[in-house]
Order: structure tokens, then C-alpha cells, then sequence
């Protein structure tokens, strides 16, 4: 056998070799050519991706103001230190850095390094309201912190948050439960109404975000702003409020733990002041409650949380008893000039019912105008034994107590008036002459809220007329409506019977009467029974020795002035025991702020 030569073999080798390479540089060029040609806008859109971010800005929420146009909510400008997650980072040690500069707590702390172990593409807000030292440090340490951003930013500020904060509410950072409610991309910095005229007119007062893309380097540092679109500034909010009545009342409910008042235009059922009393600081949830303070409001047994011109649910006492007259007119029992004997008390079967000047042997002989004015308890107990619980109780339904009022802020509560519907399920309930009798002095299963006492002496003032409570000025007004079988002389009649009430030396309320020659008021006072007193309790007079949570609620409802009413007040002073003699006097001191505001 003869060998093949060498040189033959080494050149078909090198062929063999020669091919290969070619080969694999033709799938190298080719592959060259699909990535740098025909996947070009591929490659080159996830680059951008690590190279190009889009930022969300959070946009400005519009203001709200007074009926003077004086500032309730505005943003301020302040200084803030966000951080984006970046998955080669020492985020605990990042985090460590962080709370050393900023004294942030442990709770922030752990909070902050449970948002970025998440690596959510969205910044999170380290802090807010930054210093000037802070803001240095930062800048000192910004390359051992990859992802910090320090950004000016506008926040939420309430001017008189203790005054305002039931009624305007407050906005606190969004949750993803808000995000989806409300159909809104997560932004840093975010806030939205959680409670008051703030969450009501979310939607108003929330703008339009902007939007900004920016270059970032490898340690995402933003190298240079690409191109930017400013966020839209919300709607401002233009409410029926006066500050500086709403001031004033809360420094004449000072003196008193629990209190609210309700301060209302008869004619329009525009809100002109509403306070209750204790409140809270609306400014601690914009920038973010400590638990500690969170729980305080939750568990205080005052209950700042809640509005209780709104939501507070109490027996309406003797003011009640202008609405059991109307219902006596209207079913044509009694005039102005029926008249009842007042020994002291109402005897049915073996109970007595007391009226309040048993002491002293009763009344006497009562008309409907003594009867409202002096508030004899045993001429209401004559007449609701004539009309019955349930002429009553469709006469406060007309007056719509026992029904939302339409307010535009939630958590509003009805009360209770009882219905035939209600009644179905407590059979024989307006057949029980004991509860007719509670009925006609408004106690028993009778509740009603401030606001809606408001609205009801509005109504009996203004000739009967159908009002909405609003607090945002309404451009449209509804045409005007009046309650259904309503005699103009009968509104005249017990217009008359509380302005004796306050200005006449027998009336109830006679020590709420500034004695002022150029204005008086009118109006009513009730106590509403928190407990039963017995005839013990009422015979030794312990029952004045009561605990304060056991005491009688202090209740006054008012108008001025006398000659053309034009504001309707509310008053309950919880736990005041006399409502002549503590919401009366409180009443008229509101009415006298309110003076400014008539024209």
C-alpha cells in the first residue's frame, strides 16, 4: 500500500479547517446582521428600558376656601428623598445608611426595607419635609446610595386642622384599594381623600399627573431630563363655610368636653359652621400617623374621630315638642288657644309621669304658646293621647327627621323615627301608651342628629320651606319646594312660642337672652335622658350627683334674628344637663358671632 502524500492530506485538512471557519463567520456575520439590522428597534428598545425611565408626578390638589374666599386646605412646597429598589444593591445596608441620616425610626426603617426587597419598579418616599443638614448629608452620601432621588414636591396642609377636620377631612398616602377604586396608576408621593369634603370631591380636587423621562446611568443616577410634562393643578373647592365663625364657636364650646353646633342659612340650607367637639389634628395623616397616635384616636373615649353634628344619634327632648304641636294643628286637636291644666304630673294607670316643675305644683293652665315656651311636659302628654304615636312620628317624617339629609359628606347617620315599616317588627308598638307619651316629649326610641335639628328650625322659620344642608356653593339652585299640608299661621304661631321661649322671663331658655336692645333670638331647649331617673333619685335629688356619663344631654335649637330669620343653630352639649341653661346660652353666643355674616 502506498501512502497518500503529505501535502495532500494537509491541504484537503486545511479546506476542511477553512470551511469550518468560514462557516462559523458567516453565522456570526449573519447573526451581526439580524441584531444590528433586522432586530435593530428590538435591542435598541430594551436598552432604552435600562437606559430610560418614565417617572409619574404626583399632581397638585386644588384648594379649598371659605365663603370669603380664606384659604381651608393648600399644598406646600417641600424638599423629599425618594428610593428606587435596585436588585445589586445592599439594600439593608442602604437602609442602615438611610435611618442614621434621617432618624428615621425602626418602625420606618423596617418598613422601608420591606418596600424594596419587594422590587417594585416604583420609588418609594424615604422622607419627607427634608432640612437643609439633611438634605446635605444626602448629597455626601449619594454614591454609596444608588436609586436616591431628591426632588422638590408640594403637600397637603390644613390651616386649622383642629377646627376643620371633620368637615374638610384629610388625605393620607393612597392604597393599592384606593388605586383600584379610583382607577389610578401608583405614583410616589400620591395622596387621596380619605375622609370630610377631601374624599368626597376626590375626583375635583385630584389633578391630572405629569409625566417625565429621564436617562439614568448604569448606577441609575438620572444623567439628564429627556423630555417633561407638567401635572395639571386639581379644582379648587369653594364651600358655604366662614372661618371665622367656625373659630369663634370653637372658642365658646372651649369650656366644655363634648360639644358640636351646626350653624345653617334657613333659606338655602347652606352650612355657614360646623364643629365637633373634641377633633384632631388633620395634618398627622397627610405626612403619615404613628400607630401610637392612630390608636389614641381609635380607643379615646370622647370619640374625636367622629363628626357628631352628623353622626351623632341622640333623643331630641323637648324641641321635639314644636313637632307633636304641628301635628296637633294639622289634625285640628288643638289652636292657639287650647288650653291644658298642669298639676305636675300625667297619671297613667299606676305610673306618674312627671313635667319638670312638679316641685312647685305644675304649670297651671297652658296654652300651645306657654306650653312650647315654658315646655310643659303634661300639655304634650294630653295632646299625643289625642293624635296618637303615629300622626307624631309622620309629622317629624315631613320635617325629615329620621332620614339622611343629602349633606356631601359620608358617614352621615338617619336617627330614628319610628315607621309602620319599622313598627312591624315590634308588634303593638304605637298601640303602647307609655311610649306615646315618651314620643310626645321626644325620648323613647326617638333619635335625631344636630344636623338634621338644624334643618328641621330652619324649616319652621323660613315659611315651611324644603332645604338641602350643603357645604360646596351650588350655582343651580332646585326650585323651591315646601312641606306638604303646612299652614303658614301654624309656623307663625310657634315662631312666636320661641321667641317667648328666650326673651320672655318665664321662657325656658330665658338665660341664653343676651339682652341686647338691637338683636335678639328665638329658639328652644330640650334635655335628653341619657338613663332612667326613678322616683327615688327624683324625690332626694340625687339624681343631680349622677356620673358624667349618665347625665342629661344638654340640647338647644335657635334662630336669628327674630325680625327675618335668617341663621339656624344647633347646639348639644353632651352630658350638659340643662339645655336652657348650658346649650341656650351657647346657642345665642353662636348667633351672636353669626351676626357679621346677615344681609
Amino acid at each position: 500500500m502506498i501512502d497518500e502524500p503529505f501535502g495532500h492530506v494537509f491541504k484537503r485538512r486545511s479546506f476542511i479547517l477553512g470551511l469550518g471557519k468560514g462557516i462559523l463567520l458567516t453565522g456570526l456575520l449573519g447573526r451581526l446582521i439580524h441584531l444590528q439590522i433586522f432586530s435593530r428597534d428590538y435591542y435598541r428598545t430594551l436598552a432604552d428600558r435600562n437606559r430610560i425611565q418614565m417617572r409619574l408626578i404626583a399632581p397638585p390638589r386644588g384648594q379649598i376656601v371659605d365663603n370669603v374666599g380664606k384659604i381651608l386646605a393648600i399644598n406646600q412646597n417641600v424638599y423629599r428623598c425618594l428610593i428606587t429598589p435596585d436588585s445589586n444593591a445592599n439594600i439593608e445596608s442602604e437602609v442602615s445608611i438611610l435611618q442614621s441620616l434621617l432618624r428615621l425610626s425602626d418602625t420606618e426603617a423596617k418598613e422601608l426595607q420591606k418596600q424594596l426587597e419587594q422590587q417594585s419598579k416604583i420609588a418609594s418616599i424615604v422622607k419627607e419635609r427634608l432640612t437643609w443638614e439633611e438634605m446635605a448629608s444626602l448629597q455626601l452620601k449619594l454614591p454609596d446610595l444608588p436609586g436616591l432621588i431628591i426632588e422638590k414636591a408640594q403637600i397637603r396642609q390644613y390651616i386649622q386642622p383642629d377646627i376643620l377636620c371633620h368637615v374638610v377631612g384629610y388625605v393620607a398616602q393612597a392604597s393599592q384599594k384606593d388605586l383600584d377604586e379610583h382607577h389610578i396608576e401608583p405614583i410616589p408621593g400620591l395622596r387621596i381623600g380619605k375622609s370630610g369634603l377631601e374624599k368626597t370631591f376626590q375626583h375635583t380636587l385630584d389633578g391630572q399627573p405629569g409625566m417625565q423621562r429621564v436617562e439614568v446611568n448604569a448606577r441609575r443616577r438620572i444623567v439628564r431630563i429627556i423630555d417633561h410634562s407638567s401635572p395639571k393643578v386639581g379644582q379648587d373647592l369653594h364651600t358655604t363655610l366662614n372661618l371665622e365663625l367656625q373659630e369663634k364657636i370653637l372658642q365658646i364650646l372651649e369650656p366644655h368636653r363634648n360639644a358640636n353646633a351646626v350653624v345653617m342659612d334657613v333659606n338655602t340650607g347652606a352650612i355657614r359652621a360646623m364643629v365637633s367637639k373634641p377633633g384632631y389634628d388633620s395634618n398627622l395623616f397627610v405626612k403619615g400617623i404613628q400607630k401610637n397616635d392612630w390608636k389614641n384616636l381609635l380607643t379615646h373615649e370622647d370619640k374625636p374621630l367622629i363628626n357628631k353634628t352628623l353622626a351623632g344619634q341622640y333623643p331630641p327632648g323637648s324641641i321635639f315638642k314644636m313637632i307633636v304641636a304641628m301635628a296637633g294643628l294639622s289634625e285640628g286637636m288643638i289652636d292657639q288657644d287650647s288650653h291644658v291644666h298642669c298639676p305636675g304630673h300625667y297619671d297613667l294607670g299606676s305610673n306618674r309621669f312627671h313635667c319638670w316643675t312638679w316641685k312647685n305644683g305644675g304649670h297651671g293652665s297652658v296654652n300651645l304658646e306657654r306650653a312650647i315656651a315654658e315646655s310643659c311636659d303634661v300639655y304634650f302628654y294630653h295632646l299625643a293621647f289625642k293624635i296618637g304615636s303615629l300622626k307624631m312620628v309622620e309629622m317629624a317624617s315631613r320635617f325629615q327627621l329620621g332620614q339622611l339629609t343629602g349633606i356631601e359628606l359620608s358617614g352621615e347617620k338617619k336617627g330614628l323615627i319610628p315607621s309602620v315599616e319599622w313598627a312591624k317588627f315590634r308588634k303593638g308598638f304605637f298601640k303602647q301608651k307609655g311610649q306615646t307619651l315618651n314620643i310626645s316629649i321626644g325620648q323613647g326610641v326617638i333619635l335625631s342628629t344636630p344636623l338634621q335639628m338644624a334643618k328641621m328650625i330652619a324649616m319652621l322659620v323660613n315659611g315651611g320651606k324644603v332645604i338641602t344642608p350643603h357645604l360646596v356653593e351650588k350655582e343651580i339652585q332646585p326650585p323651591e319646594k315646601f312641606i306638604e299640608g303646612i299652614e303658614p299661621i301654624w309656623l307663625e304661631w310657634i315662631q312666636q312660642a320661641m321667641n317667648k321661649c328666650v326673651n320672655d322671663p318665664r321662657g325656658t331658655a330665658h338665660r341664653a337672652n343676651p339682652h341686647l336692645k338691637d338683636w335678639s333670638f328665638g329658639g328652644k331647649s330640650g334635655s335628653a335622658q341619657v338613663c332612667r331617673i326613678t322616683m327615688q333619685q327624683r324625690a332626694d335629688g340625687s339624681y343631680k350627683d349622677l356620673p358624667y356619663h349618665l347625665k342629661d344631654h344638654a340640647i338647644f335649637v335657635g334662630y336669628a334674628p327674630i325680625e327675618k330669620p335668617q341663621h339656624a343653630v344647633s347646639v348639644v352639649i353632651e352630658h350638659g344637663v340643662s339645655g336652657g341653661g348650658v346649650a341656650g346660652p351657647v346657642a345665642g353666643k353662636i348667633l351672636q358671632a353669626a351676626r357679621h355674616l346677615y344681609v
